[in-house]
């Protein structure tokens, strides 16, 4: 009987001590760039994004955040706050305003048909375990929920996509000379 019982305590410190191993490994600085394409312009999805200041009452999974610096339906800055009201982590969030061929709509001739929310995530993660967690796929899940809650909130039915690629092409394609 001694012996199960020294094999399990010897399993679970193996367990914890292989989570905490793992987790020192993992990168401690944590970045992703996800987004979101609405079919508003920027200035209808403005209301529900700033809707922000402590967890929107439509997403209650968010943790509670305080907004640093705004630019009306352009961008937001925010700190992610942990239940002691420290800083954890830094979001930016920018809408993008999309033209008819899906380019940034850089002219004000042009009047924006659709909404790129692009939001990006920077974390510094401290407890090895909870950095290993965010490393095994489950990265991008707080700000994908708040994509598309904001999506549901106006009436879309739209999906959270990696932006980092479509963000590159949208750029240099805006910057390109008109012929």
């Amino acid at each position: 009987m001694m012996n199960w019982i020294l094999l399990i305590m010897g399993t679970i410190v193996a367990v914890v001590a292989a989570l905490i191993f793992g987790g020192m490994l993992a990168p401690k600085r944590h970045r992703v760039e996800r987004g979101i394409r609405l079919s508003v312009p920027p200035d209808e999805a403005w209301p529900t994004v700033r809707q922000v200041d402590g967890p929107p009452l439509w997403c209650a999974s968010l943790p509670n955040m305080r907004v640093v610096e705004e630019e009306e339906a352009v961008r937001l800055r925010l700190e992610v706050l942990n239940d002691d009201e420290a800083v954890v982590g830094l979001w930016q969030v920018a809408l993008l305003p999309l033209n008819e061929q899906g380019n940034i709509a850089a002219d004000v001739s042009t009047p924006a048909v659709t909404t790129l929310l692009v939001i990006t995530e920077q974390t510094d993660g401290g407890n090895p375990v909870l950095r290993l967690v965010r490393s095994v796929g489950t990265h991008s899940m707080r700000v994908d929920g708040f994509l598309e809650a904001v999506a549901q909130q106006l009436g879309l039915n739209a999906r959270a996509m990696d932006v980092s690629d479509t963000l590159k092409y949208l750029v240099s394609a805006s910057r390109a000379p008109m012929e």
